[in-house]
């Protein structure tokens, strides 16, 4: 290969410094500058003239804690509940035996095409009249997790396909089976390509968890709710606290999503 090929091979990055302006840069200016403005006119202004004497209340902070312990939990097991489901049913929208896979392929794109708060009621309404009683917390559960199990079985199925068939053809042709094949082959490459869709679906589950509000349920919103219609002139400040305590959470899930993308990296 001549030196002259060698400079202006195509496969190869330009050689010189980035560009200063980008798309991404543009996007990412903007969206630092609306931080700034919902700070600089909404978080300031509320924490020097807002009326915070009820949440120096210990009992009213109890109250709330107690409210984001439901929502942690509900979110926790639908979480786990909505991967395990949503993993079996990715595998059956694959599978070769085709009423199995006609079965879920209907059922992800029937519970897709709802919305969730929708699923949590008729849960709640639906399940009582069929014999199954069960608390508030696991109506939300039940409901959040015939959602999410649908969304979850899509990003598992894509995950899935976007592994190279050559791998596969390879594992069959070495006499792996498929369980091998799915496990020490499929996954570790999938599962790298999963994770920032995986968490972005757990944030907006932990999110909904408020729509089980619905079925008086006291989770978190609930709580609040409760709360500054017991203190009036606190509504405002009711709902900064909460949206502060669910940015936190998912801000931390986001933080974990990028963490876990370096590492992938770095192992590939």
């Amino acid at each position: 290969m001549s030196a002259a090929t060698a400079t202006h091979n195509p496969l190869r990055p330009p050689k010189g410094p980035a560009p200063f302006f980008t798309i991404t840069t543009a996007f990412n200016a903007v969206g630092w500058l609306v931080l700034a403005l919902v700070v600089w006119f909404l978080v300031i202004p509320a924490v020097r003239f807002g009326n915070w004497a009820e949440f120096k209340n210990v009992d009213n902070l109890l109250f709330l804690w107690k409210g984001l312990q439901v929502t942690l939990f509900v979110g926790a097991v639908s979480v786990v509940l909505s991967t395990i489901f949503g993993f079996l049913l990715a595998l059956g929208r694959l599978s070769n035996f085709k009423p199995l896979r006609l079965l879920s392929s209907g059922y992800i794109e029937f519970v897709r095409a709802l919305p969730s708060y929708l699923i949590i009621f008729f849960v709640f309404l639906g399940f009582p009249k069929l014999g199954i009683n069960l608390s508030a917390p696991w109506f939300a559960i039940l409901g959040l997790t015939m959602y999410t199990t649908a969304v979850m079985a899509e990003i598992f199925r894509a995950g899935i396909l976007s592994v190279d068939k050559g791998q596969l053809e390879a594992a069959y042709a070495l006499g792996l089976q498929p369980r091998d094949t799915i496990i020490h082959i499929v996954l570790p490459q999938a599962v790298r390509k999963m994770v920032p869709a995986i968490v972005g679906q757990l944030i907006t589950l932990t999110k909904d968890t408020s729509l089980a509000s619905v079925i008086a349920l006291q989770e978190l919103s609930a709580a609040g709710k409760q709360l500054f219609n017991l203190y009036s002139g606190i509504v405002l400040e009711t709902i900064f606290v909460i949206a502060a305590v669910y940015f936190v959470i998912c801000f931390t899930l986001s933080l974990l999503s990028k963490k876990l993308e370096v590492k992938d990296l770095t192992r590939a």
